[in-house]
């Protein structure tokens, strides 16, 4: 096995493991803020709203992780600065 195709397997295993735990780390931080909001709406039912703006707006920021590390996995993998 040459030293380039030791690089390439794992490039793609390091682009695998970064896109795989953003997307964990999302879901699980989508599911927290969804418990914490059927909490805080049984709580306060007078200020459902409110609080399903702010656990959306929370849930699009948390969604952004992952669409960002797809783009650092997609540039390790086709135009590698490190190599």
């Amino acid at each position: 096995m040459e030293e380039s195709d030791f690089f390439s397997a794992m490039t793609m295993v390091s682009a695998a493991i970064l896109v795989g735990g953003a997307a964990i780390g999302s879901a699980l931080g989508v599911g927290s803020v969804g418990a914490k909001l059927i909490e805080s709406t049984a709580r306060q039912p007078s200020e459902a709203s409110m609080l399903q703006n702010k656990a959306f707006l929370m849930a699009g920021m948390l969604d952004a992780i992952p669409i960002l590390s797809v783009a650092i996995a997609l540039l390790l993998l086709f135009s590698n600065p490190l190599a």
